[in-house]
């Protein structure tokens, strides 16, 4: 590692390494990355898209990068020739006996010029020919691709890679998509066994202006539950430039976050787009700068903690919403096994993925937890979530932007809070007395419950309600936002005040950090649980003293955008 605390590495995709004529111009290039960037390993690509690279071609390309005292592993993207015809990704048919000859091919030749390789992101299928529909069978599409790719890593990736070289270390690299995996045939429970690592992919890019839907927070979060699902074995994050030309912040946010999930590497992608496209020669300099802060504070920070997760094998629903909810200043901790040690669980529609879920939940308010459900839960689980509390949701709309919270446990209703944006809520069904509204939005003589509270035998059970449009969580006033972190942080530390995209992590050593995603200076409050806190300034060393509050101290912050806030308390 060429950085203290964890290794920057980058991705060099074949293409641009097929093209390497002139080594002393590749070298006058790669300055560019060198002189802002300690890269400490590359990923040298044997294939893409068709297009394999010489063994002799390797071998000097190999040679170059060890005499700069870096280490070198190889690298295969599984996709086949681009046509632009049809669009979209040009996806392997892994059915195809000509596709397992060529990888065959392809993992021999890297298996023969390394001792590790990963498999880029393009490790699926959506392959639908005849073949394909014919070997499915009567099964579903997820069964049978992920019986498929399965069979494939076991029996062509790693039988080969093993044969040529009993030494070779294969990782298979995860893309950023986990609510879709299964259907795609990444396989997050059988996959991790069969690879020797695997790596994590962080790049959120613009939640908009794509076909993805990634809250920034993402970087993070998918750090937190990959490390989750195979410990130790998680090589590092990586991301890419994509989509950022618009906003380099929004490049170096990926980078924060990443390491903030503690990574131990950080790969950026790739070669060719950082010394050649315009668009990108000016985001190594950022992303080195970004290397440099967090290095100097990176082991001063402990293990990540958060809000326990549930988000088993496969599941799905409610897409990334853990994401929106991490960008309203909740830290959370995803697992892929049910928490059943947490004191409090935030389960979203994936967890229905558990037939065992309502027994499972059962056990765990009987010793005492506070359990949180999303509308999108309750309304997967039906009948069946009725043997815990009588709630459902209809199809009755509400239009809200007027809201209100009780002080006294959903006895009565308290203030008129409004916000700048109507939204739309799903009117929830419940029996008035058996379940109460901590906090909802008003309608036309009428209200909609936001957050729902009822006791089940020690613990306590809440019902979030989630905007039609996720993204419209952003829109509640801060009294909601802060009502929703107060149930959720019960087990925290420390919990967040203030506005939407304003982000919290927390660490095990009495170590946060504080970032904000809003395009303008905010304030916010962070309430230590302990009297006569004292905050320091982790970077530059200074004491920060709050005000005494009922259960801590209270710490006010005029936040800057996109700037890191880390303390210690």
């Amino acid at each position: 590692m060429k950085y203290n605390n964890f290794n920057a590495s980058l991705y060099c995709p074949v293409g641009n390494l097929v093209d390497i004529t002139d080594f002393e111009d590749f070298n006058w290039k790669f300055n560019l990355l060198e002189k802002n960037i300690k890269i400490g390993k590359v990923y040298l690509e044997t294939y893409r898209g068709g297009t394999m690279i010489s063994y002799e071609q390797m071998t000097k390309v190999k040679d170059f990068f060890i005499k700069k005292g870096i280490k070198v592993s190889g690298g295969i993207t599984t996709d086949d020739v681009y046509d632009p015809k049809e669009g979209g990704f040009s996806q392997l048919c892994y059915s195809s006996e000509i596709v397992k000859e060529r990888m065959k091919k392809v993992v021999t030749l890297t298996s023969e010029l390394f001792d590790e390789f990963i498999l880029d992101d393009f490790y699926f299928t959506n392959c639908r020919c005849d073949k394909c529909i014919e070997a499915k069978g009567s099964r579903s599409w997820s069964e049978f691709r992920l019986d498929l790719m399965k069979d494939f890593s076991e029996n062509v990736i790693i039988k080969v890679a093993k044969e040529v070289n009993p030494k070779i270390k294969v990782i298979i690299k995860f893309p950023n998509w986990y609510e879709h995996f299964q259907d795609a045939g990444y396989d997050l429970e059988e996959e991790p066994k069969i690879f020797d690592s695997i790596y994590t992919g962080t790049e959120t890019r613009n939640p908009t202006y794509t076909q993805q839907h990634l809250p920034k927070y993402l970087s993070y979060f998918i750090m937190r539950y990959f490390e989750n699902v195979a410990p130790d074995r998680n090589m590092g994050g990586w991301f890419d430039t994509f989509e950022c030309s618009y906003n380099l912040t929004s490049y170096m946010d990926q980078g924060y976050l990443t390491l903030f999930g503690k990574a131990k590497e950080a790969m950026l992608f790739c070669l060719g787009l950082l010394i050649d496209n315009k668009a990108y020669t000016t985001f190594p300099p950022a992303i080195g700068q970004v290397f440099t802060d967090v290095d100097h504070y990176y082991a001063a920070l402990g293990e990540p903690i958060g809000v326990a997760c549930y988000i088993p094998y496969h599941g799905f629903g409610e897409d990334f919403l853990h994401n929106y909810v991490g960008m309203c200043g909740v830290p959370l901790e995803p697992y892929p096994e049910y928490p059943s040690d947490a004191k409090t669980i935030f389960l979203t529609e994936d967890a229905a993925k558990d037939s065992e879920l309502i027994s499972k939940m059962k056990k765990s308010l009987k010793n005492g937890a506070d359990i949180v459900v999303t509308s999108g839960l309750v309304a997967r689980l039906g009948d069946e979530f009725h043997d815990l509390a009588h709630v459902s949701y209809t199809n009755n709309k509400v239009h809200v932007n007027n809201y209100m919270c009780s002080a006294d446990g959903g006895v009565t209703i308290a203030g008129k809070l409004e916000s700048s944006k109507e939204i739309i809520l799903t009117q929830p069904q419940f029996f008035t007395n058996d379940v109460w509204q901590i906090a909802g939005g008003y309608g036309e003589d009428t209200n909609c419950p936001i957050l729902m509270k009822t006791n089940y035998s020690k613990g306590r059970l809440f019902i979030l309600t989630i905007p039609d449009d996720q993204g419209n969580i952003y829109h509640y006033p801060n009294s909601i936002l802060n009502t929703i972190r107060s149930v959720l942080s019960k087990e925290i530390p420390i919990v967040l005040e203030g506005d939407a995209k304003i982000t919290l992590f927390t660490y095990d050593n009495d170590t946060f950090i504080l970032r904000s995603f809003l395009p303008y200076i905010s304030n916010a409050s962070i309430i230590v649980k302990k009297e006569n806190a004292v905050l320091t300034n982790i970077e530059d060393k200074k004491i920060i003293k709050g005000e005494p509050v009922e259960g801590g101290t209270k710490f006010n912050f005029n936040l800057l955008p996109s700037v890191n806030y880390v303390m210690k308390y």
